[in-house]
């Protein structure tokens, strides 16, 4: 499953945020770095799961050529 935050607060540079405020004041970690509020969740699609694995299949089979092309 896939959680979709309910807002803009998360990321990369908010989690930085927490630690230097963790580090400048001494907070508690765990009151500090708490998980984002989840606006919805997206659950995987069972039926799927053959067409997944042909697919990623198909592109470990491709990608040695597409590295070499590109490098």
């Amino acid at each position: 499953p896939v959680d979709i935050p309910a807002d803009g607060d998360f990321g990369a540079a908010f989690g930085a945020a927490r630690l230097g405020m963790i580090a400048a004041t001494g907070a508690d970690p765990l009151r500090v770095c708490t998980a984002p509020a989840t606006d919805a969740t997206i659950e995987p699609v069972v039926a799927l799961s053959n067409a997944y694995a042909d697919a990623y299949q198909r592109y470990r089979l491709l990608y040695p050529a597409i590295k070499a092309a590109t490098a």
